[in-house]
């Protein structure tokens, strides 16, 4: 009687464990393959960078020998040293394009701040036809890409003597980084209590006052996330420059690679690496240093606009 109780007990737990085993089987092939993904979509991105960077380092010779390998087979310092300083017959161009570069981003960053702060506050606080037009048109700007608007935009520019011109590229730039602006800040000046508005109001404060002295602080975290975004954008801008700007002294880093491409066959492949590798490095620190601001407006960017 004992010993039938005692398999009858023991009986049903066989399942059980079994069950447990195929769980656990299936849960450790899930971890598996999420692992084997992962390392997939990791090499996938990294490879053009990692052959990016190993291309900097070899010779025209090398690169045109036709064996694609990762491991420069003689690694050489030469096309840097001619991009950052060129040679006894060339000059070199590349600090130039990099100064005009963070110059053309300053002032797109200036003009940018100066527009789409007023106009955030309009947004957020006020609600009569001017602020839904301009909450609309941060919308669609995002849209509407830049090709579509190029050539409107440089008869606009000739007309007021601003192609081949530095101050032309940031406003041209101004246009898709100020809609940019207005949609992420409207959303950081909407988590204000509009009450602190009212109070600065009554204590005599104007409208720019508020702004300056109540907003501008309590929004500081949305101000360096689209200041820093604005600066990439303008940083990676290729397309502005190249059609606005036709002196090789005002070329951007960007358009700087332009100059080492010439006809078929021809292209100096090695200082083309060399100038992107060169081009990817401002980025990539400005993500490494300010990370957690960037993704904080690229957050409210996507869930409070």
């Amino acid at each position: 009687m004992f010993a039938n109780r005692t398999s009858g007990l023991t009986l049903p737990g066989k399942p059980v464990t079994a069950a447990r085993g195929g769980i656990d089987s299936a849960r450790v092939l899930w971890q598996l393959a999420t692992i084997l993904g992962i390392a997939f979509f990791v090499a996938f991105a990294l490879f053009p960078l990692v052959f990016m960077v190993s291309g900097s380092f070899k010779s025209l010779g090398e690169i045109y020998s036709g064996a694609a390998t990762l491991v420069p087979s003689s690694a050489t310092l030469d096309n840097y040293r001619f991009v950052l300083f060129g040679n006894d017959l060339v000059q070199a161009n590349y600090p130039v394009n990099a100064v005009n570069s963070v110059v053309v981003a300053a002032m797109t960053i200036a003009i940018t701040m100066s527009v789409s702060l007023p106009a955030s506050l309009i947004v957020a606080r006020q609600r009569f036809w001017l602020s839904t037009f301009m909450a609309g048109w941060s919308r669609i700007a995002q849209v509407v890409g830049g090709i579509v608007v190029i050539i409107p935009l440089y008869l606009v520019l000739r007309q007021l003597h601003l192609t081949n011109n530095l101050l032309g590229v940031s406003l041209a730039q101004s246009i898709p980084g100020t809609a940019f602006s207005v949609w992420v800040l409207t959303s950081f000046v909407r988590q204000i209590p509009p009450e602190l508005d009212e109070a600065a109001s009554i204590d005599g404060a104007n409208t720019w006052q508020i702004l300056w002295h109540v907003i501008l602080p309590l929004a500081r975290t949305g101000i360096a996330s689209v200041v820093l975004i604005v600066f990439l954008i303008s940083w990676n801008d290729f397309l502005n420059p190249v059609i606005l700007v036709r002196d090789p002294q005002l070329y951007t880093a960007m358009v700087a690679v332009f100059s080492y491409m010439g006809q078929e066959g021809q292209n100096d492949w090695g200082k083309v690496l060399c100038v992107s590798c060169l081009n990817s490095l401002v980025p990539l620190l400005v993500i490494i240093l300010a990370e957690r601001y960037i993704v904080r407006g690229l957050m409210a960017a996507a869930f409070k606009g």
